[in-house]
């Protein structure tokens, strides 16, 4: 999308937002929308001719994406009703978009018909970014698409777990100086830094990875069998198998 949150038609939103909030909401909303002054900097000083906006929302603020996730959802059952219908079972199973934020991507055996969506979208007063508009072909045959990256992830589950381990290799690396000073910091404190610092950029979007469940006994799977050979030495297994003892645990927490 291109500027989305800047072109929210604010009469629109209000009445979508009628069918699912209570009028009290709705009034709270419709106040904090109201009355929006814009003015402009030149030069990084502020001329004093600042204008009315009735269109978009504010930037920055907790209640800006709830809104523009309910409008783009709007405008995105408009668009799936213009689809084609997939021509196989297995092809219904698999959802015709994803979006996060103002990123969408539409998933199908063709190539997605960017004009038809933007028809549907300038009701809504969206607008799709075409140059940032990229096509992706998943093929056994192509090996292209492993490189792909979507929200900050590889798509192949496998060239994703090798990026991540190099990452947070690097991230690890940076705190040695840490784990040396035994006297002066608690394996408590160093605990904490390493999932911090570390094990949030190792497991990161991990609930996309497509996983088996480990069998009883030590962690089998690439990532743990990575953390017991790469945790530093004065942080003991003990620990780290009580962070990752469960392949449920591992799934539902990260």
């Amino acid at each position: 999308m291109s500027a989305a949150f800047d072109t929210i038609n604010r009469s629109q939103i209000l009445d979508i937002l009628k069918t699912i909030i209570k009028e009290d909401e709705l009034r709270i909303i419709h106040f904090l929308l109201s009355n929006t002054e814009i003015n402009t900097k030149i030069n990084g000083s502020s001329k004093a001719m600042p204008f009315m906006s009735n269109v978009g929302t504010l930037q920055g603020d907790s209640l800006s994406p709830v809104l523009l996730t309910i409008y783009l959802e709007n405008a995105l059952r408009e668009i799936r009703t213009t689809l084609p219908e997939p021509n196989s079972s297995y092809g219904r199973e698999i959802p015709s978009e994803i979006a996060y934020a103002d990123d969408v991507d539409f998933i199908g055996h063709d190539y997605a018909n960017i004009a038809k969506i933007q028809e549907t979208l300038e009701k809504y007063q969206l607008k799709v970014n075409t140059d940032k508009t990229e096509f992706t072909l998943l093929s056994k045959s192509e090996e292209d698409w492993k490189k792909v990256k979507k929200v900050g992830s590889l798509i192949d589950d496998n060239e994703d777990i090798e990026r991540r381990k190099q990452l947070s290799s690097t991230a690890l690396s940076r705190l040695n100086n840490l784990w040396l000073r035994d006297n002066k910091i608690k394996t408590a404190t160093k605990i904490h830094l390493y999932k911090s610092l570390v094990k949030s950029i190792l497991l990161y979007n991990c609930s996309t990875w497509v996983i088996q469940a480990a069998k009883k006994g030590p962690p089998n799977h690439p990532i743990l069998r990575y953390l017991f050979q790469s945790i530093p030495c004065l942080l003991s297994k003990s620990h780290l198998r009580f962070c990752f003892s469960s392949p449920r645990y591992f799934l539902a927490s990260f």
